[in-house]
């Protein structure tokens, strides 16, 4: 049972497995986000121990690409998370209201606080990415030759 506004909402099978189902994918969102920043994290780590080795600036440069590339791509995990938020909740709010338990219209939510740019900017992403991308930045302008 749901509990909305002090009313009880009573679901069947098919509405918790929706439900469920969406729960999974939000979680699914959230580990892949969270491995893109692993990965990325690992990638400009192993570059800047080579640019540390090798004194050679292109190494700081390359590392460039995959923290763009990988702040990209989780920001996109981030909106599809939140499409799905935004599923689950309406589903919740009101059955009327609410997709069909049977159908997945992840399209009606890219607008507004679904949207990539939205979830570009949010802290969750430009924080770490920013982070790395300052290292970068100031060890290429505090590399003297």
């Amino acid at each position: 049972m749901i509990f909305h506004g002090g009313d009880k909402m009573k679901l069947n099978e098919d509405d918790r497995l929706y439900l469920q189902f969406l729960q999974n994918n939000i979680a699914r969102m959230n580990t892949n986000s969270v491995q893109a920043k692993t990965w990325c994290i690992a990638i400009v780590a192993a570059l800047l121990a080579i640019f540390a080795e090798t004194k050679n600036t292109r190494f700081l440069l390359i590392s460039l690409i995959p923290i763009i590339l990988f702040c990209i791509l989780d920001a996109r995990y981030l909106q599809q998370e939140h499409k799905f938020v935004g599923m689950y909740n309406d589903f919740v709010k009101g059955k009327e209201n609410g997709p069909n338990v049977y159908e997945m219209p992840l399209k009606s939510y890219e607008k507004g606080i679904k949207g990539f740019f939205k979830a570009l900017s949010s802290w969750t992403v430009w924080l770490p990415y920013g982070l790395m991308l300052i290292c970068i930045i100031a060890s290429l302008f505090g590399f003297e030759k």
